[in-house]
């Protein structure tokens, strides 16, 4: 995940802005906390919420936090009026300009 893949969620988001309240975006721990921050700063004048959301334990096992995190931030996507790119783990909601990935093994 880099500059190239940014440049789609970013087109994605750009073709279907008229069309949604806001913007879920999922995808794998390992760069959330680059990817989210990058569209933060490619993403000028949002005036919709795009929330970006992952797990740290695959949504295919019991105990996965995947679930919590994904129906959370379709809500607050959705709900929220906060024109700019966040990122919801743990029942935080961050902002995407201001995060990084502290640790792999825990959920703090």
């Amino acid at each position: 995940m880099g500059p190239a893949e940014w440049r789609l969620i970013a087109n994605d988001i750009f073709d279907n802005y008229e069309r949604y309240d806001g913007f879920l975006v999922i995808m794998g721990t390992d760069t959330m906390a680059y990817s989210a921050s990058a569209l933060s700063f490619m993403l000028e004048n949002l005036a919709k919420t795009v929330v970006f959301t992952g797990s740290q334990i695959p949504f295919c096992r019991t105990f996965s936090d995947a679930r919590r995190n994904l129906l959370f931030s379709m809500s607050l996507a959705c709900t929220l009026d906060i024109p700019e790119v966040c990122l919801f783990f743990d029942d935080k909601l961050f902002r995407a300009s201001r995060c990084r990935k502290a640790d792999s093994g825990n959920f703090d």
